[in-house]
């Protein structure tokens, strides 16, 4: 497995998402989601992604990665409004996740940032979290990004990137990279449709001498293939589709001209 830079951490470029498919309750389906994160390890895998708002996520990862925590970085996500608020929120994520360090701490969605991110920075500065960032799922937010990272009061942002939503190339990731701001990647598949919810079979051949298997490969390998991305973070309630998952973070960047291929053959699929 590749590692790349997410502002000081050298994480997996492949990571684990946990929106839905970490909201359990009953012991058998976190059994599952127990084997999902001894899987995580078996193929290189050290970084889980969570938030307060993805329901029982933030408790079954403190469950799963008990006695691991060594082995893994941990983030998670505010979103609440007011000071006080967000004080019991991010305590509460120490809890869930059974440990007194978390390695990222975001502002979801950019709720409340400007009250957040002074808490969370304190709290960096206590060495109880070891990087601040935000998180945003709509273009429109990305203004109020720009000038936080401008302003270097976030080490990191998460953003919705792959072959059809490309709005952060234009100036979101070529800031990232001259400020040193690690990128997480967000819904890399679209929530699986453009796996799930194509028209039409791609053609996987022009694929095949690079190693792809797979077209959820060929889309993570889509999204890696560009430099500037820290780490992609899909989301799976299946154990089996780790394994799938790791196999583009071992394979080198993909070249330009199969990058333009993956496009363009899902854009023709869907």
């Amino acid at each position: 497995m590749e590692n790349r830079k997410l502002g000081n951490l050298d994480v997996s470029a492949i990571g684990l998402g946990t929106l839905r498919t970490f909201d359990v309750e009953s012991g058998p389906e976190i059994a599952v989601r127990q084997q999902i994160v001894d899987n995580c390890l078996t193929n290189d895998i050290n970084f889980i992604d969570s938030a307060a708002w993805y329901g029982q996520a933030e408790k079954v990862v403190g469950i799963t990665t008990e006695g691991k925590r060594d082995k893994f970085y941990l983030a998670t996500k505010v979103r609440t409004e007011g000071k006080e608020a967000g004080e019991e929120q991010i305590a509460n994520s120490f809890h869930l996740f059974k440990t007194d360090y978390i390695d990222l701490s975001q502002v979801h969605n950019m709720v409340d940032y400007r009250t957040h991110i002074p808490t969370l920075t304190r709290l960096k500065e206590e060495g109880k979290i070891g990087m601040v960032g935000v998180s945003a799922m709509v273009h429109e937010a990305y203004p109020e990004i720009i000038e936080l990272m401008k302003s270097r009061q976030v080490d990191t942002i998460q953003i919705p990137y792959n072959v059809v939503e490309r709005g952060c190339e234009d100036e979101l990731l070529p800031l990232a990279e001259e400020l040193g701001i690690g990128v997480l990647v967000m819904e890399p598949l679209k929530k699986g449709r453009y796996v799930n919810e194509l028209k039409s079979q791609p053609d996987l051949s022009p694929l095949a001498d690079f190693g792809v298997k797979t077209w959820a490969q060929a889309l993570l390998s889509w999204v890696l293939g560009d430099s500037r991305v820290s780490i992609a973070i899909p989301a799976t309630s299946r154990p089996e589709r780790i394994q799938e998952n790791a196999l583009p973070g071992t394979l080198g960047q993909l070249p330009q001209e199969l990058r333009d291929y993956v496009r363009e053959e899902t854009q023709r699929c869907l």
